[in-house]
């Protein structure tokens, strides 16, 4: 099979488990809104699962883009039984420093909330801290499940990674309505069991692919110094990114009770697009940028980076103009039930109208940050980052203020964007053939088309809220009939001007289509005895 088959096939399996992960994972939202709303409790689990949240970002997601250049380098050069021995060090090592960092952050729990979270009254302050005691273990299933992804991914075996975030937000959902018995602690033992159950989901299928763990510590091991040296960047890197959430939760502690539960619906809805699509595409194309990369292909690095860009443009600027201009009935119909009332209601439009103006630049930043790992180059990602944490801060302490809450959403918006702008820029620099001028042009025609689709989209919202009045079922109503209005849009205005990317997609579902029509075609419903 082509690599360009590979990515493709690779997309859409990741793409359906991560589409399947955020049905669950919005179902988890809606649950976690209706049982305990924008509350108290709901800030202070928030805040606890910011702790480990990031610490699995700066030590965990380092883990999978170092996993595959470094495994993809091995095989490569024929050594994949030295690979898998490496990686078994590698785990080692790795679980004795993790299991070091939950012991001593447990008992330092509450100290813990009053650096992430220092605003928050002291009743919500003591139960995020026992809520973080709670959740802190999951800090070592998650890392090790990342690095075992990584791990399958360079194996080219997507389906089980891309399923642990399922079975994840399974067990989430379930303690989110034992909660109603057992209050916002059940919530915390259920994330933490489900990134256990993530882990163990791994095991059988690196079994498979040859991984056999082994404890291991041989710190002479000649990848190893290879591995951290490539890791440690990336780590830093992660860790500036991680900022953004933090002068997020530092300073909406200060805020009227609600506001990180606000901001941490909207971030939900608004990262959609980059989870179903952006994030299935990254993780598919990481892999073989890698190996281009690794090879000397610079043709073929370039041109399956520019397409990767392209898709995600497609999708990320219609989906950021249909959710701002979409976005009160599409939060009333997702959350508005039980404990959340009309005053979340509002805080939570609002943050998704100031989010929404920085989804292209969120879903592009994962695919330029990939390769440039796929280049081995992990420092300018982290020097990048600096910059626009420095950024994000600035405006953040600017625009709270007059804005609350929807200033802090506004800033991430505006930061996001000037990352992508800069990470591009340095790309089309080093890697030739990355034209920029085509991207420009094509990023033009699609926010053209995404345009014209609200437009639309808002027309129909207009005309179908005074026909389709009533309840949820009537809602969902509304709101489909003003996407269909909004899609027909854009796919017209895409052909009219004559998209390349668009028209490439539409060919190959054209051409998927036609291949199950055949086949339905040569097996009869029917057959003769």
């Amino acid at each position: 099979m082509s690599r360009s088959n590979t990515i493709v096939r690779a997309t859409a399996v990741i793409a359906v488990f991560t589409l399947l992960s955020k049905v669950l994972g919005f179902c988890r939202e809606v649950a976690l809104a209706y049982v305990f709303g924008a509350s108290a409790a709901t800030d202070a689990y928030l805040v606890a699962f910011t702790v480990p949240n990031v610490i699995f970002a700066v030590l965990g997601g380092a883990l999978t883009v170092t996993a595959v250049p470094l495994f993809a380098s091995y095989a490569s050069a024929g050594k994949r039984g030295e690979a898998w021995r490496l990686f078994a060090v590698f785990s080692t090592l790795l679980s004795a420093i993790l299991l070091a960092v939950v012991l001593a952050g447990m008992p330092l729990a509450r100290q813990i909330v009053w650096l992430v979270a220092p605003g928050l009254p002291e009743g919500t302050a003591r139960l995020a801290a026992s809520l973080l005691a709670v959740m802190l273990p999951g800090v070592l299933f998650l890392s090790l499940a990342n690095l075992f992804y990584g791990l399958l991914n360079a194996s080219n075996i997507f389906g089980p990674p891309a399923l642990g975030s399922v079975v994840t937000n399974i067990f989430i959902v379930a303690s989110i309505l034992a909660g109603l018995r057992f209050g916002i602690t059940a919530v915390a033992a259920g994330t933490t069991l489900g990134y256990l159950a993530a882990l163990v989901l791994q095991l059988p299928y690196l079994r498979r692919a040859g991984f056999i763990f082994r404890p291991s510590l041989e710190f002479r091991h000649p990848g190893l110094k290879r591995a951290f040296g490539l890791m440690f960047p990336v780590m830093v890197g992660t860790g500036i990114g991680q900022i953004y959430l933090i002068i997020d939760r530092v300073l909406a502690s200060g805020l009227p009770e609600g506001s990180i539960s606000a901001l941490n619906y909207a971030s939900k809805l608004i990262l959609l697009p980059q989870g179903v699509l952006v994030m299935a595409l990254s993780t598919a194309i990481f892999p073989a940028l890698s190996h281009k990369a690794a090879s000397g292909d610079q043709a073929g690095f370039s041109h399956t980076l520019l397409r990767a860009v392209k898709t995600v443009l497609l999708v990320a600027l219609p989906a950021g103009v249909g959710l701002a201009v979409l976005r009160e009935p599409v939060v009333r119909l997702l959350f508005m039930r039980g404990a959340f009332d009309e005053d979340d209601l509002a805080m939570t439009v609002f943050a998704l109208l100031c989010f929404s103006l920085g989804l292209a630049g969120q879903c592009l930043g994962p695919v330029l940050t990939r390769g440039f790992y796929a280049l081995q180059d992990t420092a300018t990602p982290v020097k990048v980052g600096v910059a626009t944490v420095t950024l994000n801060l600035a405006l953040s302490l600017v625009l709270v203020r007059p804005l609350a809450h929807g200033g802090l959403a506004l800033a991430n918006s505006l930061a996001a964007t000037f990352n992508v702008a800069v990470l591009f820029y340095l790309l089309v620099r080093r890697v030739p053939g990355l034209g920029a001028r085509s991207v420009l042009f094509f990023a033009a025609g699609a926010a053209l088309a995404s345009f014209l689709a609200g437009g639309a989209a808002a027309l129909a919202d207009g005309f179908l809220a005074g026909v389709l009045a009533g309840g949820t079922a009537a809602l969902a109503l509304r709101l489909a009939g003003d996407a269909l209005a909004g899609v027909l849009v854009f796919a017209g205005a895409c052909q009219v001007l004559k998209l390349d990317e668009y028209l490439y997609l539409k060919d190959l579902l054209r051409r998927a289509f036609q291949r199950g029509m055949s086949f339905i075609r040569a097996r009869p419903l029917y057959r003769s005895r």
